[in-house]
């Protein structure tokens, strides 16, 4: 019998301390949240770690648009990708709700990257020694690989 008067104690102020923290926990945040730029990239990384083969630090994570992908390939000496066209050549058209560009991240490692250490790179016979990665995070994909 003491036993189970014991308990109850014990379960009102656990439930006390649940109450008082349920709202700190909800509360606005100074640190890293889900939707940093950084976080909203997470699915991406174990694929980015695996292009380089484990090698390097990471040293950049964030999100990016089409443009600045286009710039930084056109930077690098790569033309960047030319939009889907239909079938009878022109440009595909827009469709309202499924957009061209998917959610990508740019993911940058620094190390040491000889020519063929890392496949798909663009251009190929470049080696460098940073591997800035463009991948689609929805379903983790590469876009494009770049060294420098």
């Amino acid at each position: 019998m003491t036993a189970l008067r014991g308990w109850r104690p014990a379960a009102v102020a656990g439930l006390l301390i649940a109450c008082t923290l349920a709202p700190a926990c909800s509360g606005p945040r100074s640190g890293a949240s889900v939707s940093t730029e950084v976080s909203g990239c997470a699915a991406v990384l174990p694929l980015a770690r695996r292009i380089v083969h484990d090698e390097g630090t990471l040293t950049e994570v964030r999100r990016i648009s089409r443009s600045d992908a286009d710039a930084l390939s056109r930077q690098l000496g790569v033309n960047p990708l030319a939009p889907p066209r239909s079938r009878i050549g022109l440009p595909t058209p827009h469709r309202p709700g499924r957009p061209g560009w998917p959610h990508a991240c740019l993911v940058v490692y620094r190390g040491d990257y000889p020519l063929g250490t890392i496949a798909g790179t663009s251009p190929p016979a470049v080696a460098g020694r940073y591997a800035l990665i463009v991948l689609r995070v929805r379903h983790p994909s590469v876009e494009r690989i770049l060294t420098r």
